[in-house]
């Protein structure tokens, strides 16, 4: 009867520690950024409903200052992996959201309500593709970002 040596078994195992060694950090990046295309999603979704709110109530007001208020509960039950607050100011025509990651790397994202720009701010941006940064209020429109935390935007 032929069978494995101890050796062999032993490099095998070697092998599949050392090609998951290197696919894990890579399938870790993948779902971050699948998650954050989800939250993309969602604040896109958010602006055009803010902005629907607005045509029908031109001088409407909504506006939570956390993601548990009347604004963001749809997208919440939807999303274990965000919380997404925003103001809409109908009459002055303001309107901004932002979705927070809160889990490892942390970073906020917000979607510019005029120009669609994307941008964040953390120290995950650069895992999901932010490399630039700006102050420029054209790009960013953070809130975060006064604090002393810099905003990153991507071409």
């Amino acid at each position: 009867m032929k069978g494995f040596t101890l050796i062999e078994l032993l490099v095998v195992v070697l092998i599949i520690g050392i090609l998951s060694s290197v696919a894990l950090p890579q399938y870790t990046k993948a779902v971050l950024k699948s998650r954050t295309a989800e939250a993309w999603t969602n604040l896109k979704n958010l602006n055009m409903a803010g902005s629907a709110y607005c045509l029908e109530n031109p001088q409407g007001s909504l506006a939570s200052t956390s993601s548990f208020d009347e604004l963001a509960i749809d997208v919440q039950h939807r999303s274990q992996n965000f919380r997404y607050w925003g103001n809409v100011n109908c009459s002055t025509g303001v309107m901004g959201f932002a979705a927070s990651y809160d889990k490892s790397p942390t970073f906020y994202l917000y979607l510019h309500p005029k120009t669609g720009r994307r941008s964040c701010s953390g120290t995950g941006c650069k895992d999901i593709g932010f490399t630039k940064n700006s102050s420029d209020t054209s790009i960013c429109v953070c809130g975060a970002c006064g604090a002393g935390s810099t905003c990153y935007y991507a071409d």
